[in-house]
């Protein structure tokens, strides 16, 4: 008497690496990669982001290294000359003139920051720049000051890199003092504007020269943190 006999089917396993009883290579693989994206990762974030916000929030210097992060270049930080000051003239004044006068704006927490007289670039990053031409603080003319800026949330009066950030909350009637040769002159702010790079000149004063006023312009980057324009901030001598 014939019957259906039944058919039992295994599947076979052996080539797939999921279902095989052990596989070393897959479980190094599927357990290493995921270490190794997670690491790399975590490098990039502490390397580029983390160690730099420190550094840049705690120190008054920052490394070039440091500069040239993600954060750094982001915010700011990152290598730039005012280009459109390199016609620079030679010293209108060659008597007592020191290398280094300074510059307090008790509104922005800055103190006695240094203005070097005769920079030997454009890119300011030991001390702020007198362009080299204009008047000496005192001198009936325009005394022409350039610093750079990041963004203002990284702002210190004690980093060359970041000192004029907030320049923009200087208003109109806010005072600050240049000590120059021993001698306190305090300024007061008369004027505020945003010119595009190639509009800068300065060597033209924002005053006509036969009223023989000493005044001065602080010039930075505008937007804080960006290359766009230049705020500069003109003020002038009252004491």
């Amino acid at each position: 008497m014939s019957y259906f006999r039944p058919y039992k089917y295994v599947k076979d396993e052996s080539a797939n690496p999921i279902y095989r009883p052990m596989s070393k290579k897959f479980v190094f693989q599927m357990t290493m990669y995921p270490i190794i994206f997670f690491s790399l990762g975590l490098f990039v974030l502490i390397t580029q982001f983390v160690l730099p916000l420190v550094i840049f929030t705690t120190q008054d210097t920052v490394a070039r290294p440091v500069e040239s992060t993600v954060l750094g270049v982001a915010s700011g930080f990152g290598e730039f000359q005012f280009d459109e000051l390199t016609n620079q003239q030679g010293s209108t004044s060659t008597v007592n003139v020191p290398k280094y006068y300074y510059l307090t704006v008790p509104k922005l927490g800055i103190e006695r920051a240094l203005v070097d007289s005769a920079p030997p670039d454009l890119d300011p990053e030991d001390a702020l720049g007198h362009y080299v031409g204009s008047s000496m603080p005192g001198e009936a003319g325009n005394t022409f000051i350039y610093g750079h800026s990041v963004l203002p949330s990284f702002f210190n009066p004690k980093n060359y890199k970041t000192i004029f950030s907030t320049l923009n909350d200087l208003e109109i009637g806010d005072e600050f003092t240049i000590e120059y040769n021993n001698k306190p002159l305090t300024y007061k702010i008369e004027q505020k504007k945003s010119l595009k790079p190639s509009e800068v000149d300065p060597l033209k004063g924002f005053k006509p020269a036969y009223l023989n006023d000493s005044t001065v312009t602080l010039m930075t980057c505008t937007p804080a943190g960006t290359k766009l324009k230049r705020l500069l901030v003109n003020a002038t001598l009252i004491d």
